[in-house]
Formats: C-alpha cells, structure tokens, sequence
C-alpha cells in the first residue's frame, strides 16, 4: 500500500514495490490513493522478463511531458505527439511492447496519404525517440520495432531561391520601409526577413537576438542558443549593420519585440499579399547561402552559419566546371 502525506495544500503519494520507487502529488488525497493503488496493481504486472506494462497513450504523455518539455523544439514535438494521441486511439489503447512492425507500417502508410513524406519522417524520428525512452529507461518495451520497417527515404533539399524582385514585394507589404525604423511589429517581420537573407541566421536566432550581443563596431552578432547547441558569432554586412540600426530604440533589451508565432503570422500575410507562392521564411536562409557561397570559401560559410559538417554546404556553390576553368588561369 502507498503512503501519503499532506505539504500544503497537496498530497503526496508514494510506492514502493518490486525495487521500483515512485512519488508523485496531488489537488487531494482521492487522487493520490487511486494514483498509488493504480502504479501498484501496474509494477506488480511485471513479467519475468522485466518488463513494466504501459500503454502507447501512457508511453507517449509521459515522454511529453517528462523529456520533450526540456527540448528547443518542445512546442512541435507536443503538438505532434497530441495530434497522434488523439487520431490513433487503437494504437495508444495498447501496451507498447505489445505493438507490432506491421502496426507502425499500417500507421506509416496512411500516415503518408496525409501529409509528405518529410513529415512522415519527422513523426517517426520523434515516436521512435519515445520508444528509446521506454526501451531503455523506463522497461516498458524489450525491442524497437520500427528497426524492422522501411522508414521513408529523405526527400531531395529545397531548392527555393527568392528573386531580389520577391524580395522587395514582400517587404513592401509588410510595411517596411529600408532606412526608417519600422513602425510595428508587422514592419519587424520585414526587418528579420533581410537580415535572414543577409547573414543567413534562422528565425529564432534572429528573434531572440538581445542588443547585449550585437555589435555594430566590430560588425559582428553572437549567437548563444543555436539549433546544434554551439555558440557563434555571425560576420554582418553593411546592409545587415544598417538593418540593425534601424531597429535601435524599440526595446532596451531585445532587438525584436516579436514572437516567433507573431513572425510566422506577419510573414504568410505578407507573402500571400505579395503574391509570391512556394516559399517560406526558412528559404531565406537557403538564399542567404547561395549568395554568400559566391563570397566565401566553404569552411569560411561553415563557421559563418554554424554547420559542423562542411559537406552539407556543397549544394549551395553552383558554379559551372566553366566558372571554375576560368579561375584556374
């Protein structure tokens, strides 16, 4: 039987059994029994092989809240995970370790007349996380049966490009105004589409950039929290610099007063009246890439944009062996 005891306003609950030790609190004490009696009546249902029966449902809220609450992309993660939870309801009723190949490829397969296959990737790459989770850590599950199902291969890299003609409508109609500082948060989303394309940072290292880590003098803007967790430091143009200066005096602290939420919206509005179509914000680095692939050497880039493997930035030096002949004399 568990124990419960009163701190403050909650009760908590604690179990031990089998060698297993588990506490957790509660609004009452009702909750709390029906809690401890429940994980009981579970670790007591340990197989001989040491397994501890979960659900997929259980399985998959636990990792949500336990594990991908702490990742840079917790958001994305959640919102995949209870979309999953609420569409696959025969899956998640499940015990986990009861769950087959064929099931997960049944998934796969109807999953991809859904959405593209890039999705579909990107959903496996997260549930099998999860299963990772429960394989290793938490004893729900003896094998990984999506190592025996065909994962969907990684589709070719966007190639979009923005034209300098895309560029200026799209600027246009977010009410920027080159030279002036913007007047609100729609006339930002401009601001960070250009500096996007200038020095080719993502929308996030771009938003949450603080005025304490730029500097104008030195042309320089130092990232603490990139997508590979390295910390750098990105050269700026004179284009990036003026840029920057016009958004001097919005806030004391922050360069941008927008949300990353706030961006997106601003950007489709601003796309949509521009009439510019199969884009995204993200394809600005893409052009930022190609741009500056004609001004650096490759390892140059590789430090300038934060890739720790040159070789993923070869697509981006599109010159012709005829290019390339000339600069041999």
């Amino acid at each position: 039987m568990g124990t419960f005891r009163k701190r403050g306003d909650v009760w908590r609950a604690e179990v031990s059994k089998s060698g297993i030790r588990e506490s957790k609190t509660f609004g009452t004490k009702r909750e709390a029994q029906e809690w401890a009696a429940r994980r009981e009546s579970e670790i007591a249902g340990v197989s001989v092989a040491g397994l501890i029966p979960k659900t997929l449902q259980a399985v998959l809220e636990r990792y949500r809240d336990e594990v991908a609450v702490s990742h840079k992309g917790s958001r994305w993660e959640e919102v995949r995970l209870n979309k999953f939870l609420r569409d696959e309801l025969t899956l998640c009723a499940k015990h986990i370790h009861q769950i087959t190949p064929d099931e997960l490829a049944e998934w796969r397969d109807r999953r991809g007349t859904e959405v593209k296959q890039a999705s579909v990737r990107r959903d496996i790459a997260l549930l099998r996380t999860a299963w990772r989770y429960a394989r290793k850590e938490w004893r729900n599950v003896k094998e990984d049966p999506w190592a025996q199902i065909h994962i969907p291969p990684k589709g070719k890299n966007r190639e979009r490009i923005y034209t300098q003609d895309e560029i200026g409508r799209i600027v246009l109609a977010l009410g920027y105004v080159p030279g002036q500082p913007p007047r609100d948060k729609r006339a930002q989303t401009g601001v960070a589409f250009l500096l996007a394309i200038e020095t080719a940072m993502r929308s996030g290292e771009l938003i949450g950039l603080e005025w304490a880590d730029v500097d104008l003098k030195a042309r320089v803007a130092r990232l603490h929290d990139t997508k590979n967790g390295d910390r750098r430091e990105v050269p700026l143009s004179t284009a990036a610099v003026r840029l920057f200066e016009d958004m001097k005096g919005l806030d004391p602290v922050r360069v941008f007063t927008l949300t990353d939420g706030l961006r997106d919206a601003y950007f489709r509005s601003g796309r949509t009246l521009a009439q510019v179509e199969g884009a995204t914000f993200h394809d600005a680095r893409a052009t930022a890439l190609t741009r500056l692939s004609k001004k650096l050497s490759v390892l140059e880039l590789a430090r300038m944009v934060g890739h720790r493997d040159p070789r993923s930035l070869m697509i981006y030096y599109r010159e012709s062996a005829a290019d390339i002949a000339k600069k041999l004399d």
